[in-house]
């Protein structure tokens, strides 16, 4: 399948790689651009392969992508910020010349109510609906939100319910955007969000609200 989705907007390019390509595929797309993969496991490689193979189509040359110590990546030599996130089946990378961008991709299922007191707050509470598939939905898009505001501040060690904060979340909708809060950092975000089939995916940037 590889491309599934490529956005340009006045504040970042959002790319989304569907994998279904094996290992040999991918290697012949990335063809001299990457010579070993640093996993063993099959899923791993596939994944590092589908995120490079994105990365080309994105006019980003897979050798460019760093990592910190902190396992955030970035682009050697480049002002341009990189977000990468994967999950089941599926790719997605951020480009910005905005700093403190991050983008998450989550797949869609119901664990997500289980774990919901680790991220989410009593005032966050209000903006779940009580409906069953749409709460699972809106958990998600706050999951992923704040998974999404982790990668993209500079702090480290964050706890998602008292640090991270989802303001305005008011409607569920297939795309949307809402804001969102950064404590210890002081930071206001947008997030937008897109509610797909198989996946959530949300994209934040500095606001100036």
């Amino acid at each position: 399948m590889g491309l599934y989705y490529f956005e340009v907007n006045n504040r970042y390019r959002l790319g989304i790689w569907k994998m279904q390509e094996d290992e040999d595929k991918l290697r012949k797309t990335l063809k001299d651009y990457v010579l070993s993969v640093p996993y063993t496991n099959p899923g791993k490689r596939v994944e590092y392969l589908s995120v490079r193979a994105l990365a080309l189509q994105m006019d980003i040359e897979p050798p460019e992508i760093a990592y910190h110590p902190s396992g955030k990546p970035y682009l050697k030599d480049s002002e341009t910020n990189i977000s990468i996130s994967h999950t089941k089946g599926y790719a997605a990378i951020l480009l910005s010349e905005i700093p403190f961008t991050g983008v998450d991709i989550e797949h869609r299922s119901d664990k997500v109510v289980k774990v919901r007191r680790k991220f989410i707050g009593p005032e966050e509470e209000r903006n779940i609906p009580k409906e069953a598939e749409a709460e699972i939905a809106a958990l998600i898009i706050h999951w992923s939100a704040k998974e999404s505001l982790f990668k993209a501040i500079p702090d480290e060690g964050v706890d998602f319910i008292n640090e991270l904060r989802i303001v305005d979340f008011t409607t569920l909708l297939d795309k949307g955007s809402f804001h969102a809060k950064a404590i210890r950092s002081a930071m206001d975000f947008q997030v937008d969000y897109w509610v797909e089939k198989e996946f959530v995916l949300t994209a934040c940037f500095p606001s100036a609200r």
